[in-house]
């Protein structure tokens, strides 16, 4: 996404931290005079804000990013879906893989692949996500290479706890708001 944002960053500054359509509903709250920081979502989660159900908010308020305040992104985590079933997590620059869909157009319409080790992909080595999956399109993605895309679950194995774990975190929001 490029946005244009008025404020004190100079003009061709990119910024690459996670950041989420998610992330609008709070920031543009924040700049509207709303609640800053977890504001609304703890308005939101006890029921007080007016017109949305008592729920949870899985965006983050990311004006002081926006406005250059702040070099790093307030999100960290990025969870995917497919339907209803945990597909991957995104940790900062890793994203682990535990269901994907199908390659081609049609792929959504046919079941996911399950996968019996959980796929390890540093998107700042892969951003197009192109080495990982059963359509790999890239020759090092099958025979591997030292800091290559391919290369992840091969060194990069230790991170698959982290994700179990914030998934965990993530399934158990369910329990106290199952909306």
């Amino acid at each position: 996404m490029v946005v244009r944002w008025p404020g004190h960053i100079k003009p061709g500054t990119v910024h690459n931290q996670l950041f989420a359509a998610l992330d609008w509903l709070p920031t543009l709250v924040d700049i509207a005079g709303g609640p800053k920081g977890d504001g609304l979502q703890k308005q939101i989660e006890v029921g007080q804000y007016p017109g949305i159900v008592k729920t949870t908010l899985d965006g983050f308020d990311q004006r002081e990013y926006l406005e250059g305040q702040s070099a790093k992104s307030a999100r960290e985590v990025f969870f995917y879906y497919s339907g209803a079933t945990p597909s991957a997590v995104r940790y900062k620059n890793w994203k682990m893989y535990y269901t994907m869909s199908q390659p081609g157009a049609a792929g959504w319409l046919l079941p996911l692949t399950t996968y019996h080790f959980t796929l390890v992909q540093n998107i700042k080595r892969d951003p197009f996500e192109q080495a990982v999956g059963t359509d790999q399109k890239t020759v090092m993605g099958y025979g591997g290479a030292l800091a290559a895309p391919s290369t992840a679950y091969l060194y990069d194995w230790n991170l698959l706890p982290i994700g179990q774990q914030l998934w965990l975190q993530e399934l158990e929001t369910y329990q106290k708001f199952p909306l």
